[in-house]
């Protein structure tokens, strides 16, 4: 049989290609220099991973989110007061400002939350570095200074703004009210990697028709820029983007405070905390194990999430801000389980511990009578758990935001 060129060219051209391929693949590699042999390292592919917790069962419709969502609600007749948090931990290696914290609110409050006061719009931007020091501030104005609307979320408060959509939102802080010792301006870029959670709401669908509701976006990616005092700093870390509102029927005199935490742990994992005090706090706060009105959340990715609507948050140690109200400064926090829903046996159990280190405070006093605390905090603890064939036991370490509400006597 007579090959024609064109058969000879295509035979070398596939020959050429393949030898390409295992060349590349690693099959073929090249002679080593001096007649030695040089055996090629094998790369060790299998990597740790740390073992996850035992995930809650949670209802797809308590992960859903859309512009209306997001949006404005104080404009319903029975939607009282509103807020818009975001906080950031800048824990990336890459930040100039390495792990500073910031924490920043954007509120239409009801005007008995702030009883006497005539100014119930409020801007909340806090910044904290890692030497103890606090800039920022609270600063608290006339009705129709903030500003909303929907979809998505687009809030202005002066200067001040927030704007996007899920999953990503931009916020711009820039107000000459807030510090007067100095110049903050902060712009920030968050960017969510899954769904949130709706901790609270009183509809099974369309949560934005809600009157009382709360959803909470955990581990977002954060960047962006914080000038302070006229030197601008790259800063990047992870943080959380919360949404809630409330009827005006529920007034100041049903809840007498809250202790709230949005924290990161070392692990790369994330845990929300919150935890509500109805009225007397005197009794409620010692019933903190048994009263519903909480919520703990831990999540290594922000899919898989481990839930307790019940645990025990105690503060441990306090400090004294008016006549006979303390604000705590130590807390410890204990939650387990032990069965999931499969009624599998996996003796889940958290032990936290949790310090304040370097805050804000704010008090009202007559006739308001409202004291505010919000910082940082350090979190030392273990969590542990077994699946039926292996126990595990994990240290859990981190930092994170601490927000407390105190009603004063």
């Amino acid at each position: 049989m007579k090959i024609s060129k064109v058969d000879v060219i295509i035979i070398v051209a596939v020959i050429m290609i393949a030898a390409v391929f295992f060349y590349k693949a690693g099959y073929l590699t090249p002679p080593s220099k001096g007649g030695i042999e040089v055996e090629t390292p094998q790369k060790n592919i299998t990597e740790e991973r740390i073992p996850t917790p035992p995930p809650s069962l949670i209802l797809p419709s308590r992960r859903t989110i859309t512009g209306e969502d997001e949006g404005c609600h104080y404009k319903s007749v029975l939607v009282g007061r509103e807020w818009w948090y975001f906080t950031a931990v800048f824990n990336d290696e890459n930040s100039e400002l390495k792990d500073w914290s910031v924490a920043i609110s954007f509120n239409h409050m009801a005007y008995g939350d702030l009883f006497g006061e005539l100014k119930p719009d409020v801007l909340m931007i806090t910044l904290y570095d890692t030497n103890g020091n606090a800039y920022g501030g609270l600063v608290n104005k006339k009705r129709g200074t903030l500003d909303a609307t929907t979809p998505g979320v687009d809030v202005t408060f002066e200067h001040s703004w927030v704007q996007g959509q899920y999953p990503k939102w931009h916020v711009h802080i820039e107000d000459d009210e807030i510090d007067e010792q100095h110049e903050i301006k902060i712009d920030l870029d968050y960017l969510a990697h899954s769904f949130p959670l709706w901790t609270y709401d009183t509809r099974l669908l369309n949560n934005s028709k809600s009157k009382l509701a709360n959803y909470v976006f955990i581990g977002c990616t954060v960047t962006g820029t914080v000038t302070l005092d006229g030197e601008t700093f790259m800063v990047k870390g992870t943080g959380n983007h919360e949404h809630a509102w409330s009827p005006f029927y529920v007034r100041r005199s049903f809840i007498d405070g809250w202790d709230w935490f949005h924290i990161t742990l070392d692990n790369g994992w994330q845990m929300f905390i919150s935890k509500f005090y109805p009225t007397p706090q005197s009794v409620t706060s010692k019933l903190s194990k048994i009263q519903p009105f909480g919520t703990l959340l831990l999540t290594p990715d922000g899919e898989s999430i481990t839930e307790f609507s019940v645990f025990d948050l105690q503060p441990e140690q306090k400090e004294k801000i008016f006549l006979f109200t303390k604000f705590p400064t130590r807390f410890t926090v204990s939650a387990k389980r032990t069965h999931n829903i499969l009624l599998q046996r996996i003796d889940l159990k958290i032990n936290l511990d949790i310090s304040t280190d370097n805050t804000y405070q704010r008090v009202w006093k007559f006739p308001t009578y409202v004291g505010l605390k919000v910082g940082t905090c350090k979190v030392e603890g273990t969590i542990s758990w077994t699946d039926g064939e292996k126990d595990y036991n994990l240290d859990l370490n981190g930092s994170g935001i601490t927000w407390t509400i105190r009603a004063l006597p």
